[in-house]
């Protein structure tokens, strides 16, 4: 984990994407990011991976061709104890 995989984290949690149905794509994240905060896709994607390998993200419904990701139980745990 990284500080750019809790800043991820935050934007799930602060934007309620909790389920399949509210998971945002991973342009919609990086656009809800504060701009000095931001990362390009693919490096935004690398973490996303890395965190559902972990437990701390699952994948959403699709959108249209884009992959979307939400925030688990342990990503919210994860998340309230480190920021």
């Amino acid at each position: 984990m990284t500080k750019f995989s809790l800043v991820i984290l935050t934007v799930l949690n602060d934007n309620n994407a909790e389920t399949m149905s509210r998971a945002l794509s991973v342009s919609q994240i990086i656009e809800l990011m504060e701009e000095k905060r931001r990362k390009s896709y693919s490096t935004t994607f690398r973490h996303l991976l890395n965190m559902a390998e972990l437990g701390y993200v699952k994948r959403g419904l699709d959108d249209g061709l884009a992959l979307t990701y939400f925030i688990s139980e342990s990503g919210k745990l994860f998340c309230k104890a480190n920021y």
